[in-house]
């Protein structure tokens, strides 16, 4: 099936939905627990991951979706639980492909591969509706036994976008508040002044290691460069296509593995 999956540490493991371009692919936590699991973040839902999780685990899962955009959020139906902050639960309760930002030049350029996914077509693509079981907000804690992580309301990229943050570990799964790339801040329901705040906000916390929505880990010091050059007036993204183009150029076969070598974790294949 169309994942792979990366040991992290013992806890934690990312999961990698193969035939996407590896600069658009989004980073599918799996975080264990006592009870149950989480899984954060769901993918394009190009193949079924909760079939393919429930390979790896035999504990109940709760799917938390950072914000609703399709590149996270088009598996999240397939779970029982599903979590989220309210100000998005209305776009994954009845979603169309302008809302959850599939349309314009994003669903133009060419970010899966025809031989991995042959049933994918780009004018038929959609996001099955998956009407929230329960809210997330700013302050709720998820307790996993071992692990506690803080929910964080990171608003900017979008209005509902959160972040789970583990206070004793000092580590943050930062969805796309941030992450070690181009930052996306003008999409139609992104506030570049809240956005910035968010940064500060983020800056303030004492992190030492990030899981972001795209892109490899980091820590702390490459947070205060991204966090920098973007208060400067760099690290947006713009022009969706000219980004695209110069990705894939830089790459050559997009569809590989990511380049996780200067990340401040290693990934093991599991």
């Amino acid at each position: 099936m169309g994942y792979k999956k990366f040991k992290v540490t013992d806890k934690i493991s990312l999961i990698q939905e193969t035939g996407v371009a590896n600069f658009m692919r989004c980073n599918i936590w799996h975080v264990t627990g006592h009870e149950y699991d989480l899984v954060i973040d769901t993918g394009m839902g190009l193949d079924s991951l909760k079939q393919w999780v429930m390979q790896h685990t035999d504990r109940p899962i709760k799917a938390i979706v950072t914000h609703s955009h399709f590149d996270h959020s088009g598996c999240l139906h397939e779970f029982d639980h599903r979590l989220g902050h309210e100000k998005e639960s209305h776009i994954l309760a009845s979603p169309d492909n302008s809302s959850v930002v599939y349309a314009g030049d994003w669903s133009q350029i060419a970010i899966v591969d025809p031989k991995q996914h042959p049933s994918y077509s780009p004018e038929t693509y959609s996001i099955t509706p998956a009407p929230l079981t329960a809210h997330l907000d700013e302050g709720d804690v998820i307790d996993l036994g071992d692990a506690a992580y803080q929910v964080l309301h990171l608003p900017g990229h979008s209005p509902g976008s959160i972040g789970l943050f583990d206070v004793k570990r000092k580590v943050l799964f930062s969805g796309d508040a941030l992450y070690d790339g181009e930052l996306l801040d003008s999409l139609y329901h992104s506030d570049q002044e809240v956005y910035l705040q968010t940064l500060e906000r983020i800056a303030s916390l004492g992190v030492e290691v990030f899981h972001a929505g795209h892109y490899a880990s980091f820590g702390a010091a490459r947070m205060s460069e991204l966090i920098d050059s973007y208060k400067a007036g760099g690290n947006s993204l713009g022009d969706i296509t000219q980004w695209y183009t110069d990705n894939r150029d830089a790459i050559g076969d997009m569809f590989v593995d990511q380049d996780w070598s200067q990340s401040v974790v290693k990934l093991s294949v599991t």
